[in-house]
């Protein structure tokens, strides 16, 4: 099998393989948003954001950022490799969704460092707390997702939901 180019109908990212991943490796959108290339359509540019939707994407922005910074910590103070590599990656999905969200919100997207106060020395302890935020963002983002007036909005925040809510069984899995 050959590789072919796919992209994130979600994020935009590309991806290459000979089938589409299960879920994107940039933004964890599931696999039902992976399309071909050549089908990829950019709908991140939506024109006239009502008030609510404009405000529940920059409180989504800022959520996104917070949980990277705190993500990036618990990584780097994580005692095992395991513990570090999963905070690294959902480092990563999270500030993919604040680069998201600025695209749609045509801001520049903020520098994400990792918050040396919003983390504890302990995994099981930041597992916790990832497990809080996710729950959180679930709820926040599904409210979001039933305020949304536009469809991209709503299709963002939808998928958002269901990332999290993925997010929250790896949590539930180490604590």
């Amino acid at each position: 099998m050959g590789l072919k180019l796919y992209r994130c109908q979600i994020c935009g990212d590309p991806y290459l393989g000979s089938e589409p991943p299960s879920f994107c490796p940039f933004c964890g959108a599931p696999q039902r948003y992976m399309v071909p290339a050549e089908n990829y359509v950019d709908r991140n540019t939506v024109p006239n954001l009502s008030k609510q939707s404009r405000e529940n994407l920059e409180k989504a922005l800022d959520l996104e950022v917070k949980n990277a910074a705190f993500y990036f910590c618990a990584s780097n103070c994580a005692p095992d490799p395991l513990s570090q590599a999963m905070f690294k990656a959902l480092a990563r999905t999270e500030a993919e969704h604040a680069s998201l969200i600025c695209k749609i919100l045509k801001v520049p997207k903020p520098e994400i460092k990792p918050d040396e106060k919003a983390c504890l020395k302990d995994p099981k302890a930041n597992f916790a707390k990832a497990h809080e935020k996710e729950q959180k963002a679930v709820i926040f983002y599904g409210q979001a997702a039933k305020e949304a007036t536009e469809d991209r909005v709503k299709e963002v925040f939808s998928a958002l939901t269901e990332v999290e809510t993925y997010h929250i069984a790896l949590s539930e899995a180490r604590l």
